[in-house]
Protein backbone atom coordinates (compact mmCIF):
# COMPACT_ATOMS: atom_id res chain seq x y z
CA UNK A 1 0.00 0.00 0.00
CA UNK A 2 1.15 3.18 -1.06
CA UNK A 3 1.39 6.24 1.55
CA UNK A 4 1.78 10.00 0.81
CA UNK A 5 5.30 11.41 2.35
CA UNK A 6 5.63 12.83 5.37
CA UNK A 7 5.55 16.49 4.15
CA UNK A 8 1.95 15.71 2.29
CA UNK A 9 0.33 14.47 5.89
CA UNK A 10 -1.42 16.86 8.21
CA UNK A 11 0.73 15.63 10.70
CA UNK A 12 4.35 16.68 9.98
CA UNK A 13 5.92 18.69 12.21
CA UNK A 14 5.64 21.90 10.71
CA UNK A 15 2.23 22.19 10.23
CA UNK A 16 2.01 20.74 14.14
CA UNK A 17 4.46 23.75 15.22
CA UNK A 18 2.63 26.51 13.47
CA UNK A 19 -1.22 25.17 15.07
CA UNK A 20 0.59 25.17 18.54
CA UNK A 21 1.89 28.55 17.95
CA UNK A 22 -1.59 29.34 16.83
CA UNK A 23 -3.43 27.61 19.63
CA UNK A 24 -0.71 29.43 22.07
CA UNK A 25 -1.32 32.56 20.53
CA UNK A 26 -5.34 32.06 20.86
CA UNK A 27 -5.01 30.85 24.24
CA UNK A 28 -2.70 34.51 25.17
CA UNK A 29 -5.44 36.46 23.99
CA UNK A 30 -8.20 34.63 26.10
CA UNK A 31 -6.08 34.97 29.05
CA UNK A 32 -5.64 38.85 27.90
CA UNK A 33 -9.31 39.48 27.63
CA UNK A 34 -10.16 37.57 30.84
CA UNK A 35 -8.17 39.88 32.82
CA UNK A 36 -8.73 42.58 31.39
CA UNK A 37 -12.63 42.13 31.94
CA UNK A 38 -12.00 40.78 35.50
CA UNK A 39 -10.39 44.22 36.47
CA UNK A 40 -12.84 46.31 34.07
CA UNK A 41 -15.62 44.71 36.51
CA UNK A 42 -13.86 45.34 39.44
CA UNK A 43 -12.90 48.68 38.90
CA UNK A 44 -16.05 50.08 37.90
CA UNK A 45 -17.87 48.35 40.68
CA UNK A 46 -15.12 50.22 43.04
CA UNK A 47 -16.46 53.33 40.93
CA UNK A 48 -19.75 52.83 41.26
CA UNK A 49 -19.56 51.94 45.08
CA UNK A 50 -17.61 55.40 45.48
CA UNK A 51 -20.39 56.87 43.57
CA UNK A 52 -23.05 55.55 45.31
CA UNK A 53 -21.56 56.94 48.99
CA UNK A 54 -19.83 60.54 47.61
CA UNK A 55 -22.45 61.63 45.03
CA UNK A 56 -25.33 62.41 47.71
CA UNK A 57 -22.82 64.23 49.91
CA UNK A 58 -21.23 65.98 46.92
CA UNK A 59 -24.74 67.35 45.55
CA UNK A 60 -25.72 68.25 49.44
CA UNK A 61 -22.07 70.40 49.79
CA UNK A 62 -22.11 71.70 46.31
CA UNK A 63 -25.76 73.01 46.81
CA UNK A 64 -24.52 74.22 50.84
CA UNK A 65 -21.70 76.49 49.29
CA UNK A 66 -23.55 77.50 46.03
CA UNK A 67 -25.87 79.70 48.30
CA UNK A 68 -23.39 80.38 50.99
CA UNK A 69 -20.28 81.69 49.36
CA UNK A 70 -22.36 84.58 47.14
CA UNK A 71 -24.48 85.10 50.51
CA UNK A 72 -21.01 85.81 52.75
CA UNK A 73 -19.88 87.97 50.08
CA UNK A 74 -23.15 89.80 50.04
CA UNK A 75 -22.71 90.25 53.80
CA UNK A 76 -19.62 91.39 53.68
CA UNK A 77 -17.98 88.34 55.95
CA UNK A 78 -14.76 86.44 55.30
CA UNK A 79 -15.62 83.39 52.21
CA UNK A 80 -12.25 81.49 53.05
CA UNK A 81 -10.42 84.39 50.97
CA UNK A 82 -9.18 83.17 47.44
CA UNK A 83 -10.13 79.75 48.29
CA UNK A 84 -13.58 81.13 47.89
CA UNK A 85 -14.43 81.84 44.34
CA UNK A 86 -12.19 78.42 43.41
CA UNK A 87 -14.79 76.27 46.21
CA UNK A 88 -17.75 78.57 44.55
CA UNK A 89 -16.88 77.33 41.25
CA UNK A 90 -16.66 73.71 41.41
CA UNK A 91 -20.28 73.84 43.49
CA UNK A 92 -21.65 75.68 40.49
CA UNK A 93 -20.01 73.18 38.44
CA UNK A 94 -21.36 70.05 40.41
CA UNK A 95 -24.92 71.64 41.17
CA UNK A 96 -25.30 72.25 37.14
CA UNK A 97 -24.56 68.92 36.52
CA UNK A 98 -27.00 67.49 39.34
CA UNK A 99 -29.62 69.68 37.99
CA UNK A 100 -28.96 68.66 34.38
CA UNK A 101 -29.34 65.29 35.00
CA UNK A 102 -32.63 65.87 37.49
CA UNK A 103 -34.03 67.72 34.56
CA UNK A 104 -32.87 65.22 31.92
CA UNK A 105 -35.15 62.64 34.22
CA UNK A 106 -31.83 60.74 33.68
CA UNK A 107 -30.93 57.42 36.06
CA UNK A 108 -30.11 57.85 39.54
CA UNK A 109 -26.83 56.77 40.67
CA UNK A 110 -27.97 55.12 43.80
CA UNK A 111 -30.85 52.18 43.27
CA UNK A 112 -33.68 54.26 43.97
CA UNK A 113 -36.40 55.60 41.93
CA UNK A 114 -35.86 58.77 40.30
CA UNK A 115 -38.60 60.91 41.76
CA UNK A 116 -37.06 59.98 45.29
CA UNK A 117 -33.94 61.48 43.58
CA UNK A 118 -35.21 64.22 42.58
CA UNK A 119 -36.80 65.15 46.24
CA UNK A 120 -33.72 64.64 47.81
CA UNK A 121 -32.24 66.69 45.53
CA UNK A 122 -34.90 69.40 46.12
CA UNK A 123 -35.01 68.69 49.91
CA UNK A 124 -30.42 69.28 49.87
CA UNK A 125 -31.00 72.83 48.43
CA UNK A 126 -34.18 73.76 50.94
CA UNK A 127 -31.59 72.05 53.56
CA UNK A 128 -28.46 74.61 51.89
CA UNK A 129 -30.89 77.81 51.86
CA UNK A 130 -31.53 77.08 55.62
CA UNK A 131 -28.06 76.28 56.68
CA UNK A 132 -27.37 79.51 55.39
CA UNK A 133 -29.91 82.07 56.81
CA UNK A 134 -28.72 79.71 59.99
CA UNK A 135 -24.73 80.58 59.29
CA UNK A 136 -25.22 84.02 58.50
CA UNK A 137 -27.83 84.54 61.62
CA UNK A 138 -24.65 84.43 63.67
Amino acid sequence: MLRPSEGLLGSSKAARRANLRAERWKALGHTVRGVRALFTGLFGAVFELVLLCVLPLAYLAAAYFAVDLPARWLAHRGAWGGWGLLIFSISLVISIVGLGRAMQNSEPVAPVRPQFAKAMFRLSWIAALLLTIGDLAF
